[in-house]
């Protein structure tokens, strides 16, 4: 594939949209140990089907060249009765490291979130389907996070091409409001909200981290195979700029803490080629949540 910011991205405006493919190749596993046998027969087939519905869905015009997102969700079922249940969800994406154009075998993880609270009705002979006017907490929830994967992985590409993705991802947490699971999407006093996530993510008050996300990914990770300190240096000064948005405007940043969670342990092991040790001292600093591994690694 030529690497997406040689030619930017091609948005085709065409009555059909046959010709491109779909963007995800999501892999998609259940747990159901915790709710009733009685109730896991029910769910024989949502694994296929929600993983078919996540991978033949065109969710976007945009042309990625025959390429799909490599992803994963995994859901945790915690409670059934009456097709009703509630469960958790991991939620992953990576995308290759490259060599100039060429991809390498390495990949970069983009997204990992855990979202714990998810209340939804199923039925093993309803359809499920894509609509953008009438919200089911489902097929909602699926889309909520296609959109997230699929504006994460193209703004490591090029800075701010996430963006009608992302304000699709809030417009479903706006059509959530007023529904019996209202409660699961908006603003919350805990650890992740899907609304906090969405918010940020079009509020122009994070669009420094947006830019420095970008660049930590394009002008970092993938030149660190043909200039390692300039692109080690790169690295350094977007984590530097991620961090600021902590410092100097919200020290709760959903975004920041995210981003950190899904960095920390690929950031302290790509600064081993650092040629200065003290960085560690730098990262413990940008990201104190996780400066016990940047100082184990200032060791090696």
């Amino acid at each position: 594939m030529t690497k997406y910011p040689t030619a930017l991205f091609c948005i085709v405006f065409l009555g059909s949209t046959s010709a491109l493919s779909q963007e995800l190749h999501c892999d998609v596993t259940i747990n159901i140990e915790q709710i009733p046998s009685a109730s896991r027969d029910y769910l024989r087939d949502f694994e296929q089907r929600v993983e078919e519905y996540l991978n033949t869905y065109r969710w976007t015009n945009e042309d990625l060249g025959g390429e799909r997102i490599e992803c994963t969700m995994n859901i945790f079922f915690l409670t059934a009765g009456d097709d009703r249940y509630s469960a958790q969800a991991f939620i992953g994406s990576a995308r290759p490291v490259y060599h100039g154009e060429d991809k390498t075998e390495r990949e970069t993880i983009i997204l990992r979130l855990l979202d714990e609270r998810w209340e939804f009705d199923f039925s093993p002979n309803k359809p499920l389907y894509h609509d953008d006017f009438q919200f089911d907490p489902l097929a909602d929830f699926l889309d909520f996070y296609a959109y997230l994967i699929i504006g994460f992985d193209l703004e490591t590409y090029t800075e701010f091409s996430g963006a009608p993705y992302f304000q699709k991802a809030l417009n479903i947490c706006n059509q959530a409001a007023g529904t019996s699971v209202s409660q699961d999407w908006q603003a919350q006093s805990v650890n992740y909200s899907r609304f906090s996530m969405a918010d940020e993510l079009t509020n122009l008050m994070y669009q420094p981290l947006r830019n420095a996300f970008h660049k930590y990914h394009f002008d970092g990770m993938d030149l660190l195979s043909t200039d390692p300190v300039k692109g080690l240096n790169a690295m350094l000064s977007a984590i530097q700029a991620i961090a600021d948005v902590r410092q100097k405007q919200n020290p709760r940043s959903l975004l920041v803490k995210v981003f950190f969670d899904t960095k920390y342990q690929e950031i302290a092991e790509a600064f081993l080629r650092y040629p200065d040790r003290s960085v560690y001292r730098r990262l413990s600093e940008a990201d104190p949540n996780h400066q016990t591994t940047y100082q184990e690694f200032s060791l090696r």
